[in-house]
């Protein structure tokens, strides 16, 4: 009795889970984002004044002396350039002579191609061209920079020198 009366309990739950309807989805939501290849960078500080130099005689801003700003959404290269110098006697742009000099920079996050760390000085800025500081720089990164005068060999004036340091992002 115990036998038949299990086999038709069972008979019977295999009968009734049959018979439940099945429910399917009839439509599903998809979420879909963008994010814009967004570049944008600022640098401070804005401005650097080595006051006073003497002939032959490489004056340095510290190591991470300038910090550049990084709301990117896409990973940077990072290069830097200068326009020359100006003044009422303007020096010329180049390795140290008479009225001769250029400028140095290096970062301690230069990346493959580019500085290979902090206070090496190891890129030279070029007059009107840019040359790669920062390689591959992260969505999340605000490398610092530092910058050195190679100054000239020596003086046949005492005019303010002065130039414009560009860096400029692109996309990695």
């Amino acid at each position: 009795m115990k036998k038949k009366l299990f086999a038709i309990l069972i008979a019977f739950t295999l009968l009734l889970s049959l018979s439940v309807p099945v429910f399917a989805a009839t439509s599903q939501d998809v979420t879909v984002t963008a994010t814009p290849s967004f570049i944008s960078i600022s640098n401070a500080p804005a401005s650097f004044d080595y006051v006073t130099v003497a002939a032959g005689v490489d004056e340095q801003t510290s190591n991470g002396y300038f910090t550049v700003t990084n709301p990117s959404t896409v990973a940077l290269d990072i290069s830097i350039e200068c326009n020359g110098w100006s003044g009422t006697s303007s020096w010329t742009y180049g390795a140290p002579g008479e009225d001769q000099a250029q400028l140095k920079a290096s970062s301690g996050d230069g990346g493959v191609g580019g500085s290979t760390g902090a206070g090496a000085f190891d890129i030279n800025l070029l007059n009107g061209s840019g040359t790669l500081l920062c390689d591959a720089v992260g969505t999340s990164t605000n490398p610092t920079w530092e910058l050195q005068l190679d100054a000239p060999s020596s003086f046949t004036h005492g005019a303010e020198q002065t130039t414009t340091v560009t860096i400029t992002a692109v996309a990695n």
